[in-house]
């Protein structure tokens, strides 16, 4: 690996500003923290300052001797199929399957196990550069619909989407705000449980993914199946304790 001190470059670290006024007491401890302002990413100061970080990293990156072999043998590596173990719902059964090289697994379903599989979802299809992932997913016990989350450039916070598989048809379902959450259909296929937190107030989130104050008061709905997400079902939250999170799961007998 070529070493920094061969490559020639006058290396210029960015200057990060130290802020000794910022001391924290705890429990009678002093514990400075000098660069508490690089905690916000939407301070320009900050921005400036990662913007001259990544300047400098490419410079020595596109330098390196190793990067296009380490490349070539990283991607050699990965170019080979692989298949995720199948579930089934009702009389189908579904797959994750992956060419090699795609970003993103793409989801398979099949009528029976000598039907020929048919692409249910592929993620990879949802965003130029590949980002758009499959969070979480869940099937309806009769196999009729698809319920799955989708995260943007590895974002914590999912949107829940609905499928109807026999047509590939996308219902209007959208369930916005979702965070941590698993998805748990009833077995009457009305439904599902999923976990969500309150939907910010107006000016409250700048850029929802990149914020570092912490989320509050994770929520368990219920949500039917073709209505809006105004009207699902608050089934679970702790006011008292704001930090604590939940999920739901309906037992193997659908009570």
């Amino acid at each position: 690996m070529t070493s920094l001190s061969a490559l020639s470059l006058p290396l210029q670290y960015p200057t990060a500003r130290r802020d000794d006024s910022v001391v924290e007491d705890y429990h009678g401890v002093k514990v400075a923290d000098p660069y508490r302002w690089l905690e916000d990413p939407d301070s320009d100061e900050v921005k400036e300052f990662v913007e001259k970080q990544v300047k400098l990293t490419n410079s020595v990156i596109q330098q390196c001797e190793t990067r296009s072999k380490l490349n070539e043998k990283i991607t050699k590596l990965f170019d080979h199929p692989r298949y995720h173990a199948p579930f089934r719902r009702a009389d189908k059964y579904f797959y994750f399957h992956n060419s090699g090289l795609q970003p993103q697994d793409t989801l398979y379903v099949q009528d029976s196990l000598e039907s020929e599989a048919e692409v249910l979802l592929d993620p990879n299809a949802l965003s130029e550069d590949g980002t758009a992932s499959l969070n979480t997913l869940s099937v309806s016990e009769d196999a009729n619909y698809l319920a799955y989350g989708l995260s943007l450039s590895g974002s914590d916070w999912v949107t829940i989407k609905v499928m109807r598989i026999e047509d590939k048809n996308v219902e209007p379902d959208t369930l916005s705000w979702v965070k941590f959450s698993s998805i748990s259909w009833t077995h009457d296929s009305k439904g599902f449980f999923y976990s969500r937190y309150p939907a910010p107030k107006d000016g409250e989130v700048v850029d929802a993914g990149t914020e570092t104050n912490s989320n509050l008061y994770h929520e368990l709905y219920y949500h039917f199946l073709g209505t809006d997400q105004s009207e699902d079902i608050l089934c679970w939250r702790d006011p008292e304790n704001p930090k604590y999170s939940f999920g739901g799961g309906v037992t193997e007998d659908g009570k």
